[in-house]
């Protein structure tokens, strides 16, 4: 009889002691791995959850806390050694080892005034793609095969092409030097290697510089021009594998004063430490009017709400973006669910889009320029410049305007039905930056009390210029 009451008791018992972590009030179960590749060995245990998705453990903590007081409580208590301050709410923090990291997290998230605890791990990201000479070609921007199904930018730059706003693209190889893209970059930096501050690549994947050009490429008579050529460009490299880092990242482009921030990349695991800087730009950036954070869908035709699919791209405080095509269908690899804001122009194989990719013979091409990127990498870029678009033709929009006008303006496509104006594939539709940023400079200016009109246009838009120029 006591063997079998044993017996029970372990059973029961055992999970509880079993290797995960909680997210988003969801406990994730991981499994422990020898080793991993894609992530860097520097004393690191190795997992993987369930759907397959690969961790390193290190023996740095992520804290969220907006009481410091308790958190050096918190400190004190588990005899962890500060090491950095990440955000106003995030904290980086040090364990004695790997082994007791993730028992740690989970007696932190316990403690008083702290809202979430979890490793600072390190992820290999997915780079979210399938794989003026050229203006004409240019389908997403005006689709001569099949008339409407594009954005409609030639009725938006009767009016601005971007003037006054300030973009980012965080990813991976992006060429500062480009013949198309070294005007409007003003700024650049590398979170992956501490030698360089280059956004480069170092296993020659120049997918940041396609994203780039198809958001901001200059109208300078070569080449490609982007959907807001007059947009200035932050370029970042991403850090592969520290979620620290990326939380640097973002934090440092809202000191910056950015407007936008464009990711094409995503791991499936959206983190608290993701979703909390995600949250502070949203409503604290542009002087709490807040900043527009687009990531891609992704390229699975993937459900995003089957249970444990819990990535970047559906956090409540971002922007997801998936593909529509030439015909104005959704493209057949855009991910779709409940998260899905809007589709941009992403192409399939019959019609494929045309963008800046990295100088010479170290891009995908040898002419400076690739003709086939397609997929929710190339969405998000068209969809944060059609923000833009919308921003400089009304400088004083927050963010939920912004939005506001993106779902007034877009266009049904599909053969899907909208219910409440949307539906799970394709959000509230195709965006329109003709009509967005016709609406945009009438929309109603609570700092000014008036809406924008013929007469008061030329004043505003000096008065954001002027603010960018200082």
């Amino acid at each position: 009889m006591f063997t079998r009451v044993y017996f029970i008791m372990f059973f029961f018992v055992a999970p509880l002691f079993s290797d995960h972590y909680i997210s988003g009030g969801k406990r994730i179960e991981l499994t422990p791995l020898k080793s991993s590749r894609g992530i860097h060995d520097r004393n690191t245990l190795y997992y993987a959850d369930s759907h397959g998705t690969r961790y390193g453990v290190t023996d740095q903590i992520i804290i969220c806390s907006e009481d410091e007081t308790r958190l050096q409580n918190s400190l004190r208590k588990y005899r962890l050694k500060f090491i950095r301050k990440l955000s106003d709410t995030l904290f980086l923090c040090k364990t004695a080892t790997p082994k007791e990291t993730l028992s740690l997290c989970e007696a932190i998230t316990q403690e008083r005034g702290i809202k979430f605890a979890h490793p600072n791990f390190l992820l290999k990201k997915r780079v979210r793609q399938i794989t003026d000479h050229y203006y004409k070609r240019e389908w997403h921007l005006n689709n001569r095969s099949h008339p409407g199904a594009d954005i409609d930018v030639k009725k938006a730059w009767q009016y601005t092409k971007g003037e006054g706003v300030i973009a980012a693209i965080i990813d991976e190889g992006i060429d500062i030097a480009h013949e198309d893209l070294k005007a409007n970059i003003i700024g650049f930096a590398n979170y992956d290697d501490p030698d360089s501050n280059y956004p480069d690549s170092k296993t020659g994947n120049w997918h940041g510089t396609a994203c780039a050009g198809l958001l901001a490429a200059a109208e300078n008579g070569i080449g490609v021009v982007g959907v807001a050529p007059k947009t200035k460009l932050y370029a970042v490299r991403y850090s592969d594998n520290d979620i620290a880092q990326d939380i640097k990242a973002f934090n440092d482009l809202m000191q910056k004063g950015v407007d936008i921030i464009s990711n094409s990349w995503g791991s499936y695991t959206n983190l608290d430490a993701y979703n909390e800087i995600f949250k502070t730009l949203a409503t604290r950036g542009r002087n709490g009017k807040g900043i527009l954070i687009f990531f891609a869908s992704g390229n699975d035709s993937q459900d995003m709400d089957e249970p444990g699919i819990d990535d970047e791209s559906e956090s409540p405080y971002v922007l997801s973006i998936g593909a529509s095509t030439n015909r104005d269908k959704i493209a057949y690899y855009s991910n779709y669910g409940s998260s899905i804001d809007f589709v941009a122009p992403g192409g399939n194989s019959d019609a494929e889009l045309i963008t800046t990719d990295a100088t010479g013979s170290k891009g995908y091409t040898s002419r400076n320029y690739n003709k086939h990127f397609i997929g929710t990498s190339a969405a998000a870029p068209v969809a944060a410049g059609v923000a833009a678009l919308i921003l400089s033709a009304n400088p004083e929009l927050t963010r939920d305007e912004v939005i506001d006008i993106m779902k007034k303006t877009s266009d049904k496509i599909g053969s899907y039905n909208y219910i409440n104006g949307r539906n799970d594939y394709a959000g509230y539709g195709r965006l329109n930056a003709g009509k967005a940023v016709k609406m945009a400079r009438s929309y109603y200016l609570r700092t000014h009390g008036v809406p924008i009109s013929t007469d008061n246009f030329a004043h505003i838009m000096f008065e954001s210029v002027q603010k960018f120029s200082n």
